[in-house]
């Protein structure tokens, strides 16, 4: 018994330190995302950001249909050979064939149906980003397995910097939306590259292995082609009724409110694979695990997006200028609207760990019937407030079908998870009673040094707040496992390290 323990507490050690590299190293690169945001936000047009969101809706939408979860189906496997590697690249090399093929064919009627012929070359020229996304070399799981995650880091800190660099330099030298073009191009080509420096692996086009992924792929394309509308539904239909202007301000804002979740949750999903495959045999110890891991997330994740909402107005103001202040209510309601997906956080990896891909299909097919309709009603007699207000609707009815879907598969009640993270929630509530009074800081004009230091006053207050209460309430309630506790023993760590280096 002890010794099943001591491995759990190993695990959930290089668990959480691993989550915790890649959170930080996913901020870094977020933040270069945030500056190539900021600048093109500067040098270009809500309207330009309009037209080049339809034609990345189209591209992200074939593109997720046609995803292949390759990389978390090697991790899942018991072992590994060349052969595996080959038949997981020809794959891919199947998949990025076709989806260019098919982005190609679209690019005509889809100019055709939003009367604009830019979209023609726009369309084939993404195709671009998701064809390299999908050929990364296949070998870079293996780092994954022995939880180094350096290589993936730099590889995407190395994409991330050239997207800034030269979409950048198009947009200063043009001023025009190709510069969001060639810097969305920009990344996976360059990642393309930096991961076979890496992971030198010759391909050999080869299917000898496609059986040892088909049980991973047998709901992949079904569910993620319902997925995929669900995700870029709003945005397409948006494009037929709102013009580029509010168009490019949605799609801005969309893409803010989106960055805290990627952090969360796209970053920690291959850590918490290994760590759920590792104990897959025991129900207990994965409901645990599960359990968590979701506590981990929301503790994180709700005080940003809270925080995000309240302050989207001077946020917006700070980022993008006055010229965008009309993106700054789309903003505060779109970060509502992603706080429910905080509380299922880790169901891709504990989905993909179980095997029980069908879970995907039934959980979009209920989305869609949910949110089309209540779409349509919305666009059409609200507008952008309806589309808001049916994403918040839509999240939470999702977030409820997901809790009966862990609690069938791992047996967690759905009270522990709704309830679970009661000390992170009364700790957001205190945050933002304490913040609320120094809202009124941005209700004059203020210049940008100003703006800065207002922004870091309240946000510093607020962590400042949050943190406390949430440790007051972890003390109060007997210290129990749970996000506080890895916290306090990576700061022992920490401080042991440091004693131990300077000896008295």
């Amino acid at each position: 018994m002890r010794s099943s323990s001591s491995q759990t507490d190993k695990l959930s050690s290089r668990t959480t330190a691993s989550a915790a590299i890649l959170i930080t190293s996913r901020l870094i690169a977020r933040g270069l995302d945030l500056a190539t945001l900021v600048v093109l936000g500067r040098l270009l047009s809500p309207a330009d950001f309009g037209i080049v969101a339809i034609a990345m809706a189209v591209v992200q939408i074939v593109e997720a249909i046609m995803e292949l979860p390759l990389s978390l189906a090697l991790v899942a496997l018991p072992a590994r050979t060349k052969r595996h590697y080959d038949s997981a690249f020809t794959l891919q090399l199947i998949r990025g064939l076709a989806l260019a093929a098919i982005l190609l064919a679209l690019a005509w009627p889809l100019a055709y149906i939003y009367d604009d012929h830019r979209l023609i070359w726009l369309v084939c020229a993404l195709s671009i980003a998701p064809v390299s996304r999908g050929l990364l070399s296949p070998r870079t799981v293996e780092y994954v397995l022995n939880f180094n995650f350096l290589p993936s880091l730099t590889t995407e800190f190395a994409g991330k910097l050239a997207a800034f660099a030269l979409s950048v330099t198009v947009a200063g030298l043009t001023g025009s939306y190709w510069s969001i073009v060639v810097g969305t191009i920009a990344s996976p080509v360059t990642m393309l590259v930096a991961s076979y420096c890496f992971a030198p692996y010759l391909p050999t086009i080869s299917l000898r292995e496609w059986r040892a992924f088909s049980k991973y792929l047998r709901w992949t394309t079904a569910s993620q082609a319902v997925a995929a509308v669900v995700w870029q539904m709003d945005q397409l239909m948006l494009g037929r009724f709102v013009d580029r202007l509010e168009l490019g301000r949605f799609s801005m804002a969309a893409n803010l409110s989106a960055l805290p979740l990627q952090v969360l949750v796209g970053q920690i999903t291959s850590p918490l694979a290994v760590a759920f495959s590792s104990v897959r045999e025991d129900l207990g110890r994965l409901k645990t695990a599960y359990h968590t891991s979701a506590l981990g997330i929301v503790a994180i994740g709700l005080p940003i997006m809270v925080w995000i909402s309240a302050n989207a107005e001077p946020i917006i103001r700070l980022i993008l200028g006055e010229k965008w202040g009309g993106a700054a209510w789309i903003l505060s309601g779109l970060s509502l609207a992603m706080i429910p997906p905080l509380f299922a956080g880790p169901l891709i990896p504990l989905v993909t760990t179980l095997n029980k891909t069908d879970v995907f299909l039934r959980l979009s097919l209920i989305e869609l019937f949910i949110k089309l309709p209540l779409m349509l009603v919305a666009l059409i007699y609200y507008g952008l407030a309806g589309v808001i207000a049916v994403r918040l609707a839509t999240a939470l009815a999702m977030s409820g079908c997901t809790m009966f879907v862990v609690r069938e598969m791992t047996g967690l009640r759905l009270r522990d998870q709704l309830l679970g993270p009661w000390r992170t929630m009364a700790s957001v509530a205190i945050m933002a009673v304490a913040i609320l009074p120094l809202q009124a800081r941005f209700s004059d004009p203020q210049s940008l040094l100003q703006l800065v230091l207002d922004l870091t006053i309240v946000g510093s207050v607020g962590a400042a707040v949050y943190v406390a209460s949430m440790f007051l309430l972890w003390r109060a309630t007997g210290r129990p496992d749970g996000i506080e506790l890895h916290i306090v023993k990576l700061l022992a760590s920490g401080w042991r390290l440091i004693r131990g280096s300077h000896p008295s």
